[in-house]
């Protein structure tokens, strides 16, 4: 079984190459690992690379910040899903 930190930059890695237009700032929101499952979930989020920084409270609650999950075999580090996480 992969340790925390390798499943971490495995499911990462995987995103950045699905969606390579995500920048370099990706955050993990959460990390679920389903009992008696070999998978692990992320859920990761970014500002959009289009999006200018935030000056204000009404421009950061307005950002454009997406959510990613993505889901990765346990063994291998095989990617097997990236989803939209609903808001």
């Amino acid at each position: 079984m992969m340790t925390v930190p390798e499943a971490i930059e495995a499911a990462k890695g995987h995103l950045t190459v699905v969606l390579p237009e995500l920048n370099d700032e990706l955050q993990l929101e959460e990390l679920e690992t389903p009992p008696f499952k070999s998978t692990w979930r992320f859920t990761f989020s970014t500002t959009l690379p289009n999006s200018a920084p935030a000056t204000t409270l009404a421009q950061l609650v307005r950002g454009r910040r997406i959510s990613k999950s993505v889901e990765i075999d346990s063994e291998t580090g095989a990617l097997l899903a990236v989803k939209n996480v609903a808001a």
